[in-house]
This record gives structure tokens, C-alpha cells and sequence, in this order.
């Protein structure tokens, strides 16, 4: 078998499998303990400084992914689970607060920052460098 043969075999059989994989990924469905610590990642804990409730050793976190639990096992969606958090605690409890109203300038801020720090780089090197002044001193 020749070196391409076996490049281009190897090269397929990954694609295929590649695949195979996101296919999977997308088609499969979640089990509920995947759901339950899926959904207590995006949730914050109301006692600790950033940290999910799924991450958080706290009484309360674990309390509230008890609650996540219980909602995954009656049936409930992500975004009904997500909504009874939302609806008790309003919209900072969420990691990932939606794109609207107040929180706007939470996704607005960073690509604002990144495309001022851009233009000040980019003006900056575009700004003519300034020759060295010829030495003064006492004639030839």
C-alpha cells in the first residue's frame, strides 16, 4: 500500500469518525444527571462570589441543584427550570445574563474595548515617526 493511500485512508477514517461524534453530540439526547449539572452551571450561587451552584460547596447551592434535580426528573424544559430561578431571584442569578434590557452593556462593553484598543493601535502605527533633529554644535 503506498504512503498516499494509506494518508488519505487515515484522513477518512478520522473525518468519519469525526462525524460520528458531533452527530451524536447533537442527535443524543442528555441524561438527567447531565442536565441537572448542566443547568447548575449556568445558575449562580447566591452565597459565593461567582461560582455556580453546580461548583459551590455551599448549603444553598446544593439546595437549589436539589431543586434543578427535582424539576429535570418531573419533566420540566431548560428554559422552564431556567425561568423559576429567573422569576425568584430576577436575571443575576444567571452566569450568562440575556442579551437585553439592563444587561446589554454587560455584552456590549468587551467588543467595545477591543475595537477602541484596535483603533488606538492602529493609530498609533500609522502616526509619522518624528526624524531625530540634526546635532547643533559649532560648524565644520
Amino acid at each position: 500500500m503506498s504512503e498516499a493511500l494509506r494518508r488519505w485512508l487515515a484522513g477518512s477514517a478520522t473525518v468519519a469518525l469525526a462525524v460520528v461524534v458531533v452527530a451524536a453530540m447533537i442527535i443524543g439526547e442528555d441524561s438527567a444527571p447531565d442536565r441537572v449539572l448542566a443547568l447548575g452551571a449556568r445558575i449562580k450561587c447566591p452565597v459565593c462570589q461567582g461560582e455556580s451552584v453546580a461548583e459551590s460547596p455551599s448549603e444553598t447551592a446544593t439546595a437549589m441543584l436539589a431543586v434543578v434535580a427535582e424539576k429535570v426528573a418531573a419533566g420540566e424544559s431548560d428554559d422552564q427550570i431556567i425561568g423559576y430561578f429567573t422569576d425568584r431571584y430576577g436575571s443575576g442569578i444567571l452566569l450568562d445574563p440575556p442579551f437585553r434590557g439592563r444587561t446589554l452593556a454587560l455584552w456590549l462593553t468587551p467588543p467595545a474595548a477591543l475595537a477602541a484598543g484596535v483603533l488606538l493601535i492602529l493609530g498609533l502605527r500609522r502616526r509619522p515617526v518624528a526624524a531625530p533633529a540634526p546635532p547643533e554644535g559649532d560648524g565644520p
